[in-house]
């Protein structure tokens, strides 16, 4: 054998070794290797079925009321250029009810024509007027956030589009007034190219922007894909998701200014979406454990990804206890993005999956037993 073939086959060598490590690496970072061993402590859980893409919930926890946001992701995608015609909605889903009572209906106003929301907020001012802000990607390269007035009978008014520079790849929005809000972007290139690449490399090309309610900055940045966003009970504090660092990010605020600092970073472990801040100030987090297989399951209806709700109670003064609430391997939910409460209601939504889940915890978020779910 030549010198030269030799050589050709060690750089072969090195180069199959080199891919295998990247490989072993990248899964392990997206949780491939995980063991999915299904948990929940609570009592029982439904499937309402019947909305395509249920992403976001948020809960109206005075009157028991949660609005969903929705639309059908795959039919988007396959329609391509010509899925303009594909629209989202708003529903909401009444927590007062039996379970065998629960549905959701449609409270979508005609504008914006082009509606196809993703994150959801809902601010509720001191005289209990409520706004709910919803992310927009109405097609042609545009991302938007949308705010509407939310009135007692659960009617939507369309009051402004919030249309910016700075707001190219929205995700998640957190009202904190009736006209300001906090929206992540998770990515800075708004028409997708390069996000495989960014996943495999967890490369931190997202960002937290403020709107004021007359202008956009940034307030926080080189986040690896910048998830769901939130804000504490007592607006003191931002939460934000990383998925691919599988992270959450806590910020000081300041309440005058908007300013984000940096206070602590916690590592779940899971590919972390959306945030539901709790009626005692835990947070409930929709989570991926696998995310290439969520990436399969995008692809392809037939194919389920494990969805996870993890909890974490953040201890006055720092630290805390984080714990999975919910896991499944995705036969009950696939792909949930959410997990939202109402005393001892669980609300489960999803990326893809045309049904929310509507699990019963035996108890009541914010109680003193609530240790025992862990």
């Amino acid at each position: 054998m030549s010198r030269a073939v030799k050589i050709g086959l060690v750089a072969v060598g090195l180069l199959v070794a080199l891919a295998s490590v990247l490989y072993v690496r990248t899964m392990t970072r997206m949780g491939e290797f995980t063991t999915i061993m299904r948990t929940f402590k609570g009592e029982s859980c439904l499937r309402v079925e019947g909305v395509a893409g249920p992403e976001d919930i948020a809960i109206d926890c005075a009157r028991g009321i949660a609005y969903v946001s929705a639309y059908d992701r795959r039919r988007v995608a396959e329609a391509g250029d010509r899925a303009g015609g594909v629209r989202g909605g708003i529903y909401v889903m009444d927590l007062n009810v039996p379970d065998d009572e629960l549905s959701l209906r449609p409270i979508t106003p005609m504008t914006p024509d082009a509606f196809r929301p993703h994150g959801i907020s809902l601010f509720i001012g001191e005289d209990g007027r409520r706004t709910l802000m919803a992310v927009n990607h109405p097609g042609g390269g545009r991302h938007t956030v949308e705010i509407f007035d939310l009135a007692e009978d659960d009617t939507l008014s369309h009051r402004a589009t919030v249309e910016d520079g700075l707001i190219v790849s929205p995700n998640d929005v957190a009202a904190v007034s009736h006209e300001a809000f906090y929206v992540t972007n998770d990515h800075d290139r708004p028409d997708g190219r390069g996000r495989t690449l960014a996943a495999i490399l967890s490369s931190e090309r997202g960002s937290v922007v403020y709107w004021d309610g007359v202008a956009a900055r940034i307030v926080a940045d080189e986040l690896a894909m910048a998830n769901g966003v939130a804000l504490s009970r007592d607006a003191a504090s931002v939460y934000v998701t990383e998925l691919f660092a599988r992270t959450l990010r806590i910020y000081a605020r300041d309440e005058e200014t908007g300013a984000l600092t940096l206070r602590d970073r916690v590592f779940l472990g899971t590919g972390v979406d959306n945030i539901d801040v709790a009626a005692d100030g835990s947070l409930w987090i929709g989570a991926h454990p696998k995310l290439a297989t969520f990436a399969e399951h995008a692809a392809d209806p037939g194919t389920a990804s494990p969805s996870q709700v993890v909890v974490v109670e953040p201890a006055q003064g720092g630290g805390g206890t984080a714990w999975t609430a919910y896991l499944d391997d995705g036969t009950e939910i696939s792909g949930a993005s959410v997990g939202a409460t109402y005393r001892d209601r669980l609300v489960i939504g999803a990326v893809f999956d045309p049904a929310v889940l509507v699990c019963r915890l035996g108890l009541e978020v914010g109680s003193d037993d609530l240790a025992r779910l862990r």
